[in-house]
């Protein structure tokens, strides 16, 4: 059995359950990628609420299947009322559906009194930079907590459409910290710290900017911060992707300019050797209430989360949000 990591709880409070839960990280996603692949402020002290699921346990939504062999898999439910970047991915018998654009349609309430209240909206296809992925996302201003089911119009070859759907909860909150909120300033561990970088992430590929300061220092600094919570070797579910690199790849663009920092979802990255039950989660990630096991936030001179990206985020769509800052 795995016991919970020993390192700090949250400053934040854990939320209520967002919608039902059936695409288990670490097993089931696995045939997923294996289809696509063919062509398919300051810490708190203290340990973690015993109740509390660690991100690496998260399970994505997944919707029903369509008679024509169409699903959706949304990739971001930490959602509240207010602004949300909404992705997911979309699976046809053919593997990952990747049109440019698909339209979906919002609506809010159960059986009975369910209303529409977004759309028809854009989803716009985001690429991964390598492989066969990629997720649909739009922005969708919910208006309340409660039930909520999203209908996406899937094009298929003879120019037909298939209704796919997806069905998840809106909480009264987010778990994660939200736009306009003081980024939690963590201590983090940097290159000085370690004796080898393998104590600072799981991935193969090592920045050194990338551990240069500590979260904290950073969000002390008046430049724009960009932090990371991902973990390269375990990226393997649906939603995932190598968003470390692509991390690296605005540190390049924009040294200078602002501020990158990766933590790692494991505290202990040399002592997992492939097996999780030896893993240990991160404090940074405890402090800041991750539900879910990739997170991306840009973070203002001011020390205020500007935005944030649940699941894989492109280049383009954090550029887009970091040079707002600039």
């Amino acid at each position: 059995m795995r016991s919970p990591s020993v390192y700090s709880r949250t400053c934040r409070g854990p939320r209520p359950g967002a919608g039902t839960a059936i695409w288990p990280v670490r097993a089931a996603a696995t045939a997923l990628l294996f289809a696509a692949a063919a062509g398919l402020a300051v810490s708190c002290g203290g340990a973690p609420d015993a109740d509390r699921s660690r991100p690496d346990d998260h399970q994505l939504i997944e919707g029903p299947t369509t008679q024509g062999g169409y699903q959706a898999i949304l990739g971001t439910d930490d959602l509240s009322p207010g602004r949300h970047r909404l992705g997911f991915v979309l699976i046809s018998p053919r593997g990952v559906v990747s049109e440019p654009v698909v339209r979906v349609t919002l609506y809010a309430g159960g059986p009975g009194a369910e209303r529409e209240v977004a759309g028809p909206l854009d989803a716009s296809y985001q690429p991964w930079p390598v492989g066969s992925r990629g997720l649909y996302t739009t922005f969708v201003e919910f208006q309340a907590p409660g039930t909520h089911r999203l209908l996406i119009e899937a094009p298929y070859g003879d120019g037909g459409v298939e209704i796919v759907e997806l069905t998840f909860d809106v909480a009264g909150d987010t778990s994660a910290p939200a736009v306009g909120e003081k980024a939690v300033r963590s201590v983090t561990k940097i290159a000085a710290d370690v004796a080898s970088p393998n104590e600072l992430t799981t991935g193969s590929l090592y920045d050194p900017d990338l551990y240069r300061v500590t979260l904290a220092d950073a969000i002390d600094d008046d430049l724009p911060v960009v932090v990371v919570f991902a973990s390269p070797a375990f990226c393997i579910n649906a939603v995932c992707g190598p968003q470390v690199e692509v991390l690296s790849e605005l540190q390049e663009a924009y040294e200078g300019r602002a501020i990158f920092v990766h933590v790692d979802l494991y505290d202990n990255p040399h002592e997992i050797q492939g097996d999780l039950d030896q893993a240990k989660i991160s404090r940074a990630v405890w402090d800041w209430n991750l539900p879910s096991n990739e997170w991306t936030f840009v973070i203002d001179g001011e020390g205020r989360v500007s935005a944030r990206f649940e699941a894989f985020a492109t280049f383009s769509e954090i550029e887009r949000e970091l040079t707002k800052l600039f």
